[in-house]
């Protein structure tokens, strides 16, 4: 969903309106995390029940089935996949070894995030926070007490963290207005959230202090004293006038298209390359730029209207990466974003994440039905792992154990 075109400088508000198309958003970008994990049973729930008379969890995991919402790649040759049903993917020799990580988490990941190849956090639903310091051979719960809202009833799901540049320095996110922190590596937390109902997609921490989060009803805030206080960016520019974009304004006159307001959008993700450099990706194909700290936003063509669901900035070997929904995966070629069309034919469903190696063009795509792509060239060509080496890992795994 889109914003009311904003001349020059000049942020346009209104009441908070709710038109059919925002709440189709938020339910079609928070089903991408809830709904198939909620589900009894998931994929093929006939085996599930034959597998579960031999007892409670035994091969509940179908790793080429699954849907995985975070990818994280450390280094060359490690990098994790994390989703439904607590699957975890482990990576190594750039993507070409593929390792299935046994949990006791019958919960989705939602988020995944690792300091060395040792110290990790995962993160999901229903407020789930794991930690580990062996590589995930061992996977340790951080219980966290929120204070119940008439909107937050229960432990809210955890959709986003992010690092300072001390990695004890962790904040996540998710709905309610949850905003936590913690300064040990995220053993411990503390409650920084908002009182408002409000759901937080996305967090992305360019220091120790200044990080920026987002979410529903156009919502961007800033931090400069690393989260106990928040700050609203509103001067978002150059955003289409009316809800369907593709339409010009004539035809959108005609068919009688609404306008939107800042409030109307909804933001999915946030990620900062320094304290100035960011992007923000959202609804139809939002894409927001700024290099100024936030202080002004700018929305750019994306090369289509698909809902990005992620960004990945560029680095010294890959281009900046956005994913999203039907296959979206685009590049950043210059000033100008593509989407790479060989992915989109092949890809029939959403990719939620990319992560890139630091030291390589080496990365990893993830997203619905056990979709996992690597790329070799920072992106350029992306190749599918095989579903039946994703299948093999969860027996192998099984036959070790």
């Amino acid at each position: 969903m889109l914003v009311h075109y904003i001349p020059k400088e000049e942020t346009l508000t209104r009441p908070v309106f709710l038109p059919w198309r925002f709440v189709a958003a938020v339910v079609a970008i928070v089903g991408l995390f809830t709904l198939s994990a909620c589900e009894e049973g998931g994929p093929d729930a006939e085996i599930v029940k034959k597998l579960d008379a031999a007892g409670k969890s035994k091969g509940r995991v179908f790793p080429d089935k699954e849907d995985y919402y975070d990818v994280f790649v450390l280094d060359d040759n490690n990098a994790w996949a994390v989703g439904n049903r607590g699957a975890i993917l482990h990576f190594a020799n750039k993507g070409e070894k593929v390792t299935f990580v046994p949990t006791w988490v019958e919960q989705a990941f939602y988020n995944v995030n690792f300091t060395d190849p040792q110290n990790g956090i995962a993160v999901g639903q229903d407020g789930l926070i794991v930690v580990t310091s062996d590589g995930g051979k061992k996977w340790e719960q951080v219980k966290v007490e929120l204070p119940k809202k008439d909107w937050r009833p229960g432990p809210p799901h955890i959709f986003s963290i992010s690092r300072g540049e001390n990695p004890q320095n962790v904040w996540a996110v998710g709905p309610g207005g949850t905003i936590l922190r913690s300064r040990d590596g995220g053993k411990s937390w503390e409650d920084k959230s908002l009182d408002k109902d409000v759901t937080w997609n996305g967090v992305s921490f360019a220091s120790d202090t200044e990080g920026w989060t987002v979410g529903e009803f156009g919502s961007i805030l800033h931090t400069s004293d690393g989260g106990d206080t928040w700050q609203a960016q509103k001067n978002v520019l150059n955003l289409p006038k009316y809800t369907r974009p593709e339409l010009s304004e004539e035809d959108a006159l005609k068919q009688r298209v609404p306008q939107l307001y800042l409030e109307d959008l909804f933001l999915v993700s946030v990620a900062f390359k320094n304290t100035l450099e960011g992007y923000v990706t959202g609804e139809s194909g939002i894409l927001l730029t700024t290099v100024d700290g936030g202080a002004t936003w700018t929305n750019g063509s994306s090369g289509g209207f698909n809902t990005l669901l992620s960004v990945a900035p560029a680095g010294e070997h890959h281009a900046a990466a956005a994913t999203g929904v039907l296959g979206t995966l685009a590049l950043l070629e210059g000033d100008t974003w593509s989407p790479l069309p060989d992915v989109r034919t092949h890809v029939l469903t959403w990719l939620r994440d990319v992560s890139f190696s630091k030291s390589s063009g080496f990365g990893i795509s993830c997203g619905g039905k056990g979709t996992i792509l690597v790329t070799q060239d920072g992106g350029k060509s992306w190749k599918a792992i095989d579903k039946g080496v994703l299948a093999q890992v969860a027996k192998t795994t099984a036959k070790a154990s």
